[in-house]
């Protein structure tokens, strides 16, 4: 993105900028790229980084840069992002970061695509990694968790209005993130972001990937009375769709949908 793009999506921004006013903190939109898809795994390392801070005062302050992540980076994942393990040789680590995000953590309302599951979990674990621990989360306003957000960013920015020749770029999935945001604002009001900020506990050993999409396939069936398309769902979260059909069964044992919905097509 030039320069000149930026600037012109910062005017877009309009929302953003309110709320941070309003709150009297400052907002930092990131996306992180990594090595797996995992936070938890050993080989879990962060490639890339990017992020803009929206200060309540009108300052602005955007940052990309490639990390060495002292991990190989697999081949399908060099494959989506286009990150290489030359790129990243010789790149400043985590360690360079791990102050400036734990500050974040603290201080600033995050926004992200996915990040309460991901990637902020991927910062406490990545800072537990390089020896500080204790990073929380005060305050995260996770983009799918607006109205009418959901599947992947490309899909749901799509659905807003929001297009972007490139995904799978730290600062490329933060300006989209940010204008997807921007967008929700725009459809419904202020209050829509406000209501969405939700408190996130420091420990990341709750979370549960299978959890989640139990929760995820629920909340489709009480809205759609149906299943969403099983081999889309599943690749959209980079799992097999034999692992999703489980789940389901699992929901089906628990009376939280019929049996009958495994009947229908999908």
């Amino acid at each position: 993105m030039t320069e000149e793009s930026s600037l012109n999506n910062l005017k877009k921004l309009i929302n953003l900028n309110r709320l941070s006013k309003k709150l009297n903190k400052p907002i930092t939109i990131f996306d992180l790229e990594t090595t797996t898809y995992n936070p938890y795994v050993k080989w879990m390392g962060v490639t890339e980084l990017g992020f803009i801070t929206l200060y309540p005062d009108g300052r602005t302050k955007q940052t990309s840069e490639l990390v060495n992540p002292e991990r190989n980076i697999p081949p399908k994942v060099r494959e989506l992002t286009g990150i290489t393990n030359d790129d990243v040789r010789g790149k400043a680590t985590w360690d360079k970061w791990k102050k400036r995000f734990h500050e974040i953590a603290k201080e600033h309302l995050v926004v992200g695509y996915n990040c309460a599951s991901f990637d902020c979990i991927v910062v406490i674990k990545q800072n537990e990694r390089y020896g500080l621990s204790d990073t929380k989360f005060s305050n995260i306003l996770d983009a799918m968790s607006l109205p009418g957000v959901q599947g992947k960013l490309e899909k749901a920015a799509a659905s807003f209005g929001v297009t972007s020749n490139t995904f799978h770029r730290a600062m490329a999935d933060v300006w989209t993130t940010a204008l997807l945001v921007e967008a929700v604002a725009a459809k419904y009001d202020l209050e829509t972001l406000e209501s969405c900020i939700n408190s996130v506990i420091s420990t990341s050993g709750n979370f549960s990937p299978k959890k989640k999409r139990k929760e995820e396939l629920t909340e489709y069936f009480e809205k759609h009375a149906s299943l969403p398309d099983l081999e889309t769902f599943g690749k959209e979260r980079n799992i097999k769709r034999s692992t999703v059909e489980a789940d389901v069964i699992d929901l089906i044992k628990k009376g939280t949908m019929p049996r009958s919905v495994l009947e229908k097509p999908l």
